[in-house]
């Protein structure tokens, strides 16, 4: 199993209060702490982490930080407010249904990245994760834009089909796993995948 995914499912419950102690909204702190796993497992894939449960909170704690500086709030206040993320890594998690089924959700995905092919998952993950342009991964992959294409595609697909076959619809799933951007305006798995469908 996925050591970060390991430490992410143990220490959920810590690192969402952790985020909403910097006065984030409920649907921020979600979007924050999906994120904040999803950062982490791709940083995972291409290294080893020593402390995962210490660097998911590193992460939250980074994530958090850029979107108040986007919004204009002071950063060095909200930490001082919020005290140190070592106050929040407690083991004591609750076992309600909605959480062990998110648990699920994610531990899907993490599967289904990981059979991706290593080009085809680096492209995905590059796009999805680091939010590279197409041209950006192109040039990082030495490969062509119109293999990031495929490559990106491709995941979606693969993804996707893994989730279906699992029980899941992946348009239930965005609220966990956001699906790649096909394009720069569409990020909605459930028409990005029924347009590549069609073409089948």
């Amino acid at each position: 199993m996925s050591e970060i995914l390991n430490a992410f499912l143990r220490n959920e419950a810590a690192i969402l209060r952790y985020l909403t102690r910097f006065r984030v909204g409920a649907a921020a702190a979600q979007d924050l702490l999906q994120e904040t796993f999803l950062r982490g497992f791709a940083a995972e894939l291409k290294t080893d982490i020593k402390e995962p449960k210490a660097y998911l909170f590193q992460i939250a704690q980074k994530l958090v930080l850029e979107s108040m500086r986007r919004d204009g709030r002071s950063p060095t206040l909200a930490l001082e407010d919020c005290g140190g993320a070592e106050q929040l890594l407690d083991e004591d998690q609750a076992g309600a249904e909605e959480w062990l089924e998110g648990r699920r959700k994610l531990a899907l995905f993490v599967r289904a990245v990981a059979e991706l092919p290593p080009q085809c998952r680096k492209a995905f993950l590059l796009r999805r994760i680091d939010r590279l342009q197409f041209k950006q991964i192109a040039n990082r992959m030495s490969i062509s834009v119109s293999a990031v294409e495929k490559h990106v595609m491709t995941g979606l697909l693969k993804c996707n089909a893994y989730l279906r076959e699992h029980g899941y619809d992946p348009r239930d799933l965005v609220g966990t796993v956001k699906s790649a951007n096909v394009s720069s305006d569409d990020d909605t798995p459930g028409a990005t995948t029924e347009a590549a469908s069609s073409d089948e």
